[in-house]
């Protein structure tokens, strides 16, 4: 007898299953949110270094492009501006896309 003069209820065995089905389900979808949430990491990270070498590889191929062309049509003035900026330029994104492809590909995505 308890102080408020209930009884007791007492805990069957389909009570006691019945608690452990709940426990082992909520420790189930816990461990699936979190596979999930692993899978999206690196998926997510997986696709932003396949636009980056996709960037980097453009970038590099079209500024070579546009050098080789500046080059060919000679270094006086319309040819240089018309093309050599655009070299320039492509050449800059590209090398920055490729060391941003390295830094990530060093720093991996944290398991959990």
């Amino acid at each position: 007898m308890t102080l408020d003069n209930e009884p007791r209820a007492r805990t069957g065995i389909f009570d006691k299953l019945k608690s452990q089905a709940a426990e082992v389900i909520g420790t189930s979808r816990n461990r699936i949110d979190t596979f999930s949430a692993d899978v999206e990491s690196r998926i997510f990270h997986f696709l932003t270094m396949l636009i980056l070498r996709l960037v980097a590889f453009v970038c590099v191929a079209l500024g070579l492009f546009f050098a080789m062309l500046t080059v060919i049509f000679g270094f006086d003035l319309p040819p240089r501006y018309a093309l050599g900026i655009p070299a320039a330029t492509f050449l800059l994104v590209g090398v920055t896309a490729v060391i941003l492809v390295r830094v990530k590909k060093r720093k991996k995505p944290a398991r959990k």
